[in-house]
Protein backbone atom coordinates (compact mmCIF):
# COMPACT_ATOMS: atom_id res chain seq x y z
CA UNK A 1 0.00 0.00 0.00
CA UNK A 2 1.73 3.14 -1.26
CA UNK A 3 1.54 6.10 1.26
CA UNK A 4 -0.68 8.91 0.34
CA UNK A 5 1.62 12.23 -0.51
CA UNK A 6 0.27 15.28 0.88
CA UNK A 7 2.26 18.16 -1.13
CA UNK A 8 2.77 21.00 1.08
CA UNK A 9 4.83 24.24 1.52
CA UNK A 10 7.88 24.05 4.01
CA UNK A 11 7.26 27.27 5.85
CA UNK A 12 9.73 26.02 8.97
CA UNK A 13 13.55 27.10 8.40
CA UNK A 14 15.89 23.95 7.77
CA UNK A 15 19.52 24.09 8.86
CA UNK A 16 21.16 24.65 5.64
CA UNK A 17 24.68 23.38 5.38
CA UNK A 18 27.10 23.85 2.20
CA UNK A 19 26.14 20.81 0.08
CA UNK A 20 29.19 17.93 -0.41
CA UNK A 21 30.29 18.56 -3.81
CA UNK A 22 31.69 15.69 -5.64
CA UNK A 23 33.87 14.55 -9.00
CA UNK A 24 32.46 11.06 -8.41
CA UNK A 25 29.62 10.08 -6.49
CA UNK A 26 27.94 6.24 -6.25
CA UNK A 27 25.41 4.56 -4.52
CA UNK A 28 25.75 1.70 -5.84
CA UNK A 29 23.13 -0.42 -8.25
CA UNK A 30 23.22 -4.37 -9.34
CA UNK A 31 25.76 -3.22 -12.22
CA UNK A 32 29.38 -2.04 -11.61
CA UNK A 33 29.59 1.44 -11.40
CA UNK A 34 30.46 3.48 -14.15
CA UNK A 35 30.14 7.01 -13.10
CA UNK A 36 33.07 8.69 -13.47
CA UNK A 37 35.20 6.49 -16.03
CA UNK A 38 36.28 2.76 -15.83
CA UNK A 39 35.96 0.99 -12.84
CA UNK A 40 36.99 -2.56 -12.43
CA UNK A 41 36.16 -5.25 -9.67
CA UNK A 42 37.20 -8.74 -8.39
CA UNK A 43 35.05 -10.77 -7.00
CA UNK A 44 32.55 -8.71 -5.76
CA UNK A 45 28.91 -8.94 -5.15
CA UNK A 46 26.10 -6.66 -5.58
CA UNK A 47 23.26 -7.03 -2.21
CA UNK A 48 19.86 -5.65 -1.78
CA UNK A 49 20.27 -6.03 2.02
CA UNK A 50 22.14 -4.29 3.70
CA UNK A 51 22.74 -0.87 1.97
CA UNK A 52 22.43 2.52 3.04
CA UNK A 53 21.27 4.38 0.56
CA UNK A 54 19.47 3.25 -2.55
CA UNK A 55 18.89 -0.49 -3.83
CA UNK A 56 22.39 -1.89 -3.68
CA UNK A 57 25.87 -1.84 -1.48
CA UNK A 58 28.93 -3.59 -2.83
CA UNK A 59 29.72 -7.10 -1.23
CA UNK A 60 33.07 -8.41 0.05
CA UNK A 61 32.96 -11.87 0.70
CA UNK A 62 36.67 -13.35 0.68
CA UNK A 63 39.97 -12.32 0.99
CA UNK A 64 41.34 -10.24 -2.22
CA UNK A 65 38.28 -8.97 -3.22
CA UNK A 66 38.61 -5.49 -4.28
CA UNK A 67 36.90 -2.77 -6.07
CA UNK A 68 38.78 0.15 -8.31
CA UNK A 69 37.61 3.24 -9.63
CA UNK A 70 39.23 5.10 -13.10
CA UNK A 71 42.38 7.12 -13.07
CA UNK A 72 42.03 9.98 -11.45
CA UNK A 73 43.54 13.10 -11.98
CA UNK A 74 43.38 15.24 -9.01
CA UNK A 75 41.89 13.38 -6.27
CA UNK A 76 40.76 14.77 -3.18
CA UNK A 77 38.62 13.59 -0.31
CA UNK A 78 37.31 10.15 -0.19
CA UNK A 79 34.69 8.92 1.44
CA UNK A 80 32.65 5.97 1.62
CA UNK A 81 29.97 4.11 4.19
CA UNK A 82 31.36 0.37 5.48
CA UNK A 83 30.16 -2.16 7.90
CA UNK A 84 30.08 -5.82 8.52
CA UNK A 85 27.74 -8.95 8.66
CA UNK A 86 25.83 -9.93 12.09
CA UNK A 87 29.26 -12.07 13.23
CA UNK A 88 32.21 -11.02 15.09
CA UNK A 89 34.92 -11.76 12.76
CA UNK A 90 37.33 -8.91 11.87
CA UNK A 91 37.83 -7.53 9.08
CA UNK A 92 40.67 -5.01 7.54
CA UNK A 93 39.78 -3.31 4.60
CA UNK A 94 42.79 -1.53 2.96
CA UNK A 95 42.51 2.09 0.60
CA UNK A 96 45.38 2.14 -1.80
CA UNK A 97 46.07 3.85 -4.55
CA UNK A 98 48.39 3.49 -7.34
CA UNK A 99 49.58 5.64 -10.31
CA UNK A 100 49.61 2.75 -12.94
CA UNK A 101 47.08 0.06 -11.61
CA UNK A 102 49.65 -2.27 -10.82
CA UNK A 103 51.75 -1.19 -8.30
CA UNK A 104 49.43 -0.68 -5.04
CA UNK A 105 50.36 1.49 -1.76
CA UNK A 106 48.20 1.32 1.17
CA UNK A 107 47.39 4.43 2.29
CA UNK A 108 44.83 3.67 5.47
CA UNK A 109 42.93 0.76 6.72
CA UNK A 110 39.80 -0.26 8.65
CA UNK A 111 39.66 -3.33 11.12
CA UNK A 112 36.55 -1.85 12.96
CA UNK A 113 34.40 -4.61 13.47
CA UNK A 114 31.00 -2.90 13.65
CA UNK A 115 26.99 -4.38 12.09
CA UNK A 116 26.28 -0.54 11.33
CA UNK A 117 27.07 1.78 8.81
CA UNK A 118 30.12 3.88 9.90
CA UNK A 119 31.43 6.53 7.40
CA UNK A 120 35.67 6.69 6.12
CA UNK A 121 36.90 9.60 5.25
CA UNK A 122 40.64 10.06 3.72
CA UNK A 123 42.42 13.28 2.28
CA UNK A 124 44.37 11.37 -0.39
CA UNK A 125 44.55 15.29 -1.54
CA UNK A 126 46.53 15.97 1.15
CA UNK A 127 49.09 13.39 -0.66
CA UNK A 128 49.48 15.07 -3.59
CA UNK A 129 49.07 12.86 -5.84
CA UNK A 130 47.96 12.98 -9.32
CA UNK A 131 46.76 10.75 -11.91
CA UNK A 132 46.02 7.54 -9.75
CA UNK A 133 43.65 4.52 -9.43
CA UNK A 134 42.49 3.98 -6.11
CA UNK A 135 41.31 1.00 -4.77
CA UNK A 136 39.44 -0.92 -1.69
CA UNK A 137 40.59 -4.52 -0.62
CA UNK A 138 39.82 -6.89 1.93
CA UNK A 139 42.69 -8.34 3.41
CA UNK A 140 41.13 -10.24 5.95
CA UNK A 141 43.54 -13.33 6.97
CA UNK A 142 40.65 -15.69 6.25
CA UNK A 143 36.97 -16.43 6.73
CA UNK A 144 33.95 -16.00 4.06
CA UNK A 145 31.35 -13.41 5.70
CA UNK A 146 30.40 -10.75 3.86
CA UNK A 147 31.46 -7.02 4.61
CA UNK A 148 29.35 -4.30 2.68
CA UNK A 149 30.69 -0.71 1.37
CA UNK A 150 27.79 1.99 0.14
CA UNK A 151 27.40 5.69 -0.59
CA UNK A 152 31.54 6.63 -2.33
CA UNK A 153 32.43 9.69 -2.73
CA UNK A 154 35.57 11.49 -4.37
CA UNK A 155 36.12 14.81 -4.24
CA UNK A 156 38.95 16.60 -6.64
CA UNK A 157 41.73 19.07 -5.62
CA UNK A 158 40.94 20.81 -8.72
CA UNK A 159 37.43 23.26 -7.98
CA UNK A 160 36.01 22.61 -11.48
CA UNK A 161 36.33 19.13 -11.35
CA UNK A 162 33.85 19.19 -7.98
CA UNK A 163 30.40 20.19 -9.93
CA UNK A 164 28.73 17.18 -9.32
CA UNK A 165 25.73 17.47 -6.80
CA UNK A 166 23.57 14.87 -5.18
CA UNK A 167 21.03 15.96 -3.09
CA UNK A 168 22.13 14.15 0.01
CA UNK A 169 20.67 16.41 2.82
CA UNK A 170 18.98 19.77 3.04
CA UNK A 171 21.35 22.73 2.34
CA UNK A 172 22.88 25.65 0.06
CA UNK A 173 25.34 25.81 -2.75
CA UNK A 174 26.86 28.95 -4.56
CA UNK A 175 27.68 28.14 -7.88
CA UNK A 176 30.53 29.28 -9.85
CA UNK A 177 28.60 30.77 -12.70
CA UNK A 178 31.41 29.78 -15.06
CA UNK A 179 31.34 26.45 -14.94
CA UNK A 180 28.41 23.94 -15.06
CA UNK A 181 27.10 21.87 -12.44
CA UNK A 182 25.35 18.23 -12.61
CA UNK A 183 22.10 18.06 -10.20
CA UNK A 184 21.29 14.45 -9.55
CA UNK A 185 19.10 12.42 -6.95
CA UNK A 186 20.69 10.85 -3.91
CA UNK A 187 21.12 7.97 -6.08
CA UNK A 188 23.95 9.23 -7.83
CA UNK A 189 23.73 9.22 -12.01
CA UNK A 190 24.58 5.68 -12.87
CA UNK A 191 22.49 5.90 -15.83
CA UNK A 192 19.41 5.29 -17.38
CA UNK A 193 19.14 2.14 -16.22
CA UNK A 194 19.64 3.37 -12.39
CA UNK A 195 17.31 2.09 -10.07
CA UNK A 196 19.66 3.93 -7.05
CA UNK A 197 17.56 6.64 -5.20
CA UNK A 198 16.23 6.01 -1.67
CA UNK A 199 12.65 6.05 0.17
CA UNK A 200 10.91 8.15 2.42
CA UNK A 201 13.22 11.40 1.23
CA UNK A 202 12.10 14.69 1.85
CA UNK A 203 15.15 17.14 1.21
CA UNK A 204 15.59 20.59 0.13
CA UNK A 205 18.62 22.29 -2.15
CA UNK A 206 18.82 26.11 -2.68
CA UNK A 207 21.28 27.19 -5.25
CA UNK A 208 23.00 30.74 -6.05
CA UNK A 209 24.67 31.81 -8.83
CA UNK A 210 28.39 33.75 -8.07
CA UNK A 211 27.31 36.25 -10.21
CA UNK A 212 24.47 38.00 -9.15
CA UNK A 213 23.54 39.77 -12.60
CA UNK A 214 23.33 36.21 -14.11
CA UNK A 215 20.30 33.58 -13.17
CA UNK A 216 20.45 30.22 -13.05
CA UNK A 217 18.92 27.32 -15.64
CA UNK A 218 18.45 24.02 -15.25
CA UNK A 219 17.85 21.84 -18.44
CA UNK A 220 17.29 18.01 -17.93
CA UNK A 221 18.81 14.92 -19.76
CA UNK A 222 17.17 12.36 -17.85
CA UNK A 223 13.68 12.24 -15.65
CA UNK A 224 12.35 8.86 -14.26
CA UNK A 225 10.29 9.23 -10.89
CA UNK A 226 8.30 7.04 -10.22
CA UNK A 227 4.76 7.81 -10.85
CA UNK A 228 2.42 9.59 -8.52
CA UNK A 229 4.74 8.96 -5.72
CA UNK A 230 7.83 10.54 -5.80
CA UNK A 231 8.03 14.64 -7.03
CA UNK A 232 10.87 16.94 -7.76
CA UNK A 233 9.53 20.49 -7.19
CA UNK A 234 11.10 23.64 -9.00
CA UNK A 235 10.66 27.19 -7.11
CA UNK A 236 11.94 30.46 -7.71
CA UNK A 237 13.45 31.76 -5.58
CA UNK A 238 15.41 31.04 -1.97
CA UNK A 239 13.06 28.51 -0.55
CA UNK A 240 9.48 27.05 -1.19
CA UNK A 241 7.57 29.95 -0.06
CA UNK A 242 8.68 30.86 -3.52
CA UNK A 243 7.05 30.70 -6.76
CA UNK A 244 6.55 26.87 -8.05
CA UNK A 245 7.95 27.03 -10.96
CA UNK A 246 7.43 23.44 -12.20
CA UNK A 247 6.32 19.81 -10.52
CA UNK A 248 8.51 16.82 -12.07
CA UNK A 249 7.25 13.01 -12.24
CA UNK A 250 7.26 10.34 -14.50
CA UNK A 251 9.49 10.33 -17.69
CA UNK A 252 8.41 13.32 -19.87
CA UNK A 253 11.74 15.66 -19.94
CA UNK A 254 10.63 19.07 -19.22
CA UNK A 255 11.73 21.88 -20.61
CA UNK A 256 14.63 24.71 -19.82
CA UNK A 257 13.33 26.05 -16.45
CA UNK A 258 14.79 29.27 -15.63
CA UNK A 259 15.01 31.89 -12.58
CA UNK A 260 13.34 34.70 -12.74
CA UNK A 261 14.01 36.14 -9.35
CA UNK A 262 16.27 39.14 -9.23
CA UNK A 263 18.96 36.71 -6.83
CA UNK A 264 18.74 34.19 -10.01
CA UNK A 265 18.34 31.19 -7.04
CA UNK A 266 16.43 28.15 -7.60
CA UNK A 267 15.30 26.09 -4.38
CA UNK A 268 14.57 21.82 -5.42
CA UNK A 269 12.64 19.68 -3.19
CA UNK A 270 12.94 16.32 -3.58
CA UNK A 271 10.39 13.46 -2.13
CA UNK A 272 9.60 10.24 -2.39
CA UNK A 273 7.23 7.73 -0.82
CA UNK A 274 8.05 4.86 1.68
CA UNK A 275 8.43 2.58 -0.81
CA UNK A 276 10.09 2.34 -4.51
CA UNK A 277 8.16 -0.14 -6.58
CA UNK A 278 9.37 -0.92 -10.02
CA UNK A 279 12.38 0.21 -11.75
CA UNK A 280 12.91 4.39 -11.82
CA UNK A 281 16.11 6.10 -12.67
CA UNK A 282 15.77 9.34 -10.84
CA UNK A 283 17.00 12.73 -12.57
CA UNK A 284 19.73 14.29 -13.75
CA UNK A 285 19.91 17.84 -14.75
CA UNK A 286 22.94 20.31 -16.07
CA UNK A 287 22.71 23.67 -14.00
CA UNK A 288 24.49 26.77 -15.77
CA UNK A 289 24.14 30.09 -15.26
CA UNK A 290 22.81 32.54 -17.88
CA UNK A 291 22.84 36.13 -18.74
CA UNK A 292 19.65 38.29 -17.98
CA UNK A 293 18.08 40.14 -20.46
CA UNK A 294 18.33 43.47 -20.11
CA UNK A 295 14.24 44.16 -19.54
CA UNK A 296 12.38 40.58 -17.81
CA UNK A 297 9.24 41.16 -19.34
CA UNK A 298 6.17 39.36 -17.42
CA UNK A 299 3.49 40.02 -20.01
CA UNK A 300 2.21 42.45 -22.75
CA UNK A 301 -1.70 42.67 -23.39
CA UNK A 302 -4.54 44.76 -24.12
CA UNK A 303 -8.06 45.11 -23.11
CA UNK A 304 -10.76 46.25 -25.69
CA UNK A 305 -13.00 48.76 -25.19
CA UNK A 306 -15.74 50.82 -27.65
CA UNK A 307 -13.45 53.64 -28.63
CA UNK A 308 -10.31 52.93 -27.41
CA UNK A 309 -7.62 49.94 -25.80
CA UNK A 310 -6.09 49.69 -22.75
CA UNK A 311 -2.43 48.31 -23.27
CA UNK A 312 -1.13 46.95 -20.17
CA UNK A 313 2.83 45.44 -19.67
CA UNK A 314 5.00 44.55 -16.74
CA UNK A 315 8.96 43.60 -16.22
CA UNK A 316 10.40 41.58 -13.37
CA UNK A 317 13.34 43.57 -13.41
CA UNK A 318 15.23 46.28 -15.69
CA UNK A 319 18.84 46.95 -16.01
CA UNK A 320 19.64 50.06 -18.05
CA UNK A 321 16.04 50.16 -19.60
CA UNK A 322 15.24 53.78 -20.85
CA UNK A 323 11.90 53.61 -22.73
CA UNK A 324 8.76 51.49 -24.08
CA UNK A 325 7.04 52.50 -27.66
CA UNK A 326 3.72 51.43 -28.20
CA UNK A 327 3.27 50.50 -32.22
CA UNK A 328 0.11 49.42 -34.17
CA UNK A 329 -0.70 47.73 -37.18
CA UNK A 330 -3.92 46.73 -39.38
CA UNK A 331 -2.12 43.82 -41.09
CA UNK A 332 0.62 42.92 -38.65
CA UNK A 333 3.15 44.05 -41.62
CA UNK A 334 3.07 47.82 -41.48
CA UNK A 335 3.56 49.67 -38.14
CA UNK A 336 3.18 53.07 -36.73
CA UNK A 337 4.25 54.46 -33.32
CA UNK A 338 1.37 55.64 -31.35
CA UNK A 339 2.73 55.71 -28.00
CA UNK A 340 5.59 55.73 -25.11
CA UNK A 341 6.42 55.42 -21.65
CA UNK A 342 9.67 56.03 -19.89
CA UNK A 343 11.33 52.84 -18.41
CA UNK A 344 12.04 52.48 -14.89
CA UNK A 345 15.85 51.88 -15.75
CA UNK A 346 17.12 49.88 -13.19
CA UNK A 347 14.93 47.95 -11.16
CA UNK A 348 14.62 44.26 -9.66
CA UNK A 349 10.97 45.10 -8.86
CA UNK A 350 7.79 44.19 -10.91
CA UNK A 351 6.82 47.21 -12.71
CA UNK A 352 3.73 48.15 -14.34
CA UNK A 353 2.67 49.56 -17.38
CA UNK A 354 -0.50 51.13 -19.36
CA UNK A 355 -1.14 52.75 -22.48
CA UNK A 356 -4.61 54.05 -23.56
CA UNK A 357 -4.37 53.94 -27.49
CA UNK A 358 -7.90 55.80 -29.36
CA UNK A 359 -8.75 54.35 -32.43
CA UNK A 360 -11.43 55.38 -35.55
CA UNK A 361 -10.98 51.92 -37.31
CA UNK A 362 -13.71 49.55 -36.24
CA UNK A 363 -11.22 46.44 -37.55
CA UNK A 364 -9.04 44.16 -36.02
CA UNK A 365 -5.64 46.02 -34.37
CA UNK A 366 -1.85 44.54 -34.14
CA UNK A 367 0.14 46.36 -31.36
CA UNK A 368 3.40 45.26 -30.43
CA UNK A 369 6.04 46.89 -27.89
CA UNK A 370 9.52 47.91 -28.56
CA UNK A 371 11.79 48.24 -25.30
CA UNK A 372 14.77 50.09 -25.48
CA UNK A 373 17.82 50.31 -23.69
CA UNK A 374 19.91 53.51 -22.76
CA UNK A 375 22.58 52.53 -25.71
CA UNK A 376 20.36 52.25 -28.21
CA UNK A 377 19.60 48.32 -28.10
CA UNK A 378 16.11 47.79 -29.12
CA UNK A 379 13.92 44.09 -28.36
CA UNK A 380 10.50 43.43 -29.56
CA UNK A 381 7.50 42.04 -27.57
CA UNK A 382 4.67 40.69 -29.50
CA UNK A 383 2.20 41.19 -31.52
CA UNK A 384 -0.83 40.47 -29.92
CA UNK A 385 -4.10 41.40 -31.59
CA UNK A 386 -7.13 42.95 -30.73
CA UNK A 387 -10.54 42.61 -32.16
CA UNK A 388 -12.24 45.78 -32.77
CA UNK A 389 -14.95 44.93 -35.86
CA UNK A 390 -18.72 45.99 -34.40
CA UNK A 391 -20.86 43.17 -33.75
CA UNK A 392 -24.98 43.38 -34.31
CA UNK A 393 -26.50 41.87 -31.45
CA UNK A 394 -29.68 40.29 -32.51
CA UNK A 395 -32.76 41.31 -31.15
CA UNK A 396 -35.22 38.38 -29.73
CA UNK A 397 -38.37 39.56 -28.14
CA UNK A 398 -39.79 43.04 -26.96
CA UNK A 399 -41.51 43.65 -23.56
CA UNK A 400 -44.27 46.55 -22.72
CA UNK A 401 -43.62 48.47 -19.19
CA UNK A 402 -45.60 45.49 -17.59
CA UNK A 403 -43.40 42.84 -18.90
CA UNK A 404 -45.44 41.55 -21.60
CA UNK A 405 -44.09 40.41 -24.64
CA UNK A 406 -45.27 42.34 -27.64
CA UNK A 407 -44.97 42.58 -31.12
CA UNK A 408 -43.79 44.79 -34.06
CA UNK A 409 -46.99 46.01 -34.06
CA UNK A 410 -47.29 47.72 -30.96
CA UNK A 411 -47.30 51.44 -30.59
CA UNK A 412 -45.45 52.66 -27.55
CA UNK A 413 -42.36 52.87 -24.84
CA UNK A 414 -41.19 48.91 -25.03
CA UNK A 415 -38.10 47.20 -24.25
CA UNK A 416 -35.90 45.88 -27.04
CA UNK A 417 -33.83 42.45 -25.65
CA UNK A 418 -31.03 41.56 -26.97
CA UNK A 419 -29.23 37.62 -27.51
CA UNK A 420 -26.70 38.77 -24.99
CA UNK A 421 -28.99 39.64 -22.10
CA UNK A 422 -28.84 43.34 -22.46
CA UNK A 423 -31.75 45.94 -23.55
CA UNK A 424 -32.75 49.20 -24.65
CA UNK A 425 -35.64 51.28 -24.24
CA UNK A 426 -37.07 52.65 -27.52
CA UNK A 427 -40.08 54.17 -28.57
CA UNK A 428 -42.80 53.17 -31.38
Amino acid sequence: MKQLLFLFLLVSSFAYTQCNQYQIYESFTSTVTTQGGTWAVNSMIAVTSPVRTGTHAIGFNGTGDWIRTPQIANPGVLTFWYRRSSNTTAWTLNIQTSPDGTTWTTRGSITTVTNAYAQYTLNIGALGLTNVFIRLLDARASGAHERYIDDFGLTSTSASSNTLIPILSACSQTLNSALTYRITDDGGPAGPTSVGYTNSVDRILTLTPSDVTQKLNLSFTQLDLETTYDFLYVYDGANTSAPLLATLNGSTLPADIMATNSAGQLTLRWTTDISNVGTWGGFFANATSVTALPVELLYFEGVPYPAFNMLKWATASEKDASHFVVERSADGEQWIAVGERAAAGNSTQTQNYSYLDVFNEFNIHYYRLMQYDIDGALDIYGPIAIDNTRKTKQVVKWVNSLGQKVGTEYKGLVFEIYEDGTSKKIIR
